[in-house]
């Protein structure tokens, strides 16, 4: 060996770490580390829904029903807890959107409450029919 360098390891030294129970202890220790990396996997998941859930936005809006104008939407009543825009029409919204363009109402979003109301989407839609002011929560995402 050079000068200052380790000595080599004694022959049967090298013999052991060859011993088949050393591999077998060893191939049970990577088989351990490679399931290390599943927790990590995992954490990707709950990121990848967090930042899902992040790109939601939700954000009121505020209309007034007078001189017989119409909301001007279409929505589906069969999503479980909202009504879900269709279509928007000449009406209040449209006017909305028109005013409010970082905040406008799009085909898909969803009416989650109208004044204080949440739940079925029968409910929502009953506010929307009997009150003249409507504030209503829409979700997007």
């Amino acid at each position: 060996p050079p000068a200052g360098a380790d000595p080599p390891p004694p022959a049967d030294a090298m013999g052991n770490c060859c011993a088949a129970e050393e591999v077998k202890t060893a191939q049970k220790d990577i088989a351990d580390k490679s399931s290390a990396p599943r927790p990590a996997a995992a954490e990707e998941v709950v990121k990848a829904g967090g930042a899902k859930a992040a790109a939601k936005k939700e954000w009121t809006i505020k209309v007034e029903k007078k001189d017989g104008k119409k909301l001007g939407i279409d929505v589906d009543l069969s999503a479980g807890d909202a009504l879900v825009v269709d279509a928007v029409a000449d009406g209040l919204v449209k006017e909305w959107n028109k005013a409010n363009p970082d905040k406008a109402v799009k085909e898909a979003d969803q009416i989650v409450a109208v004044n204080g109301v949440r739940g079925k989407p029968e409910d929502l839609a009953g506010a929307c029919q009997k009150d003249s002011v409507l504030e209503m929560v829409i979700v997007r995402g």
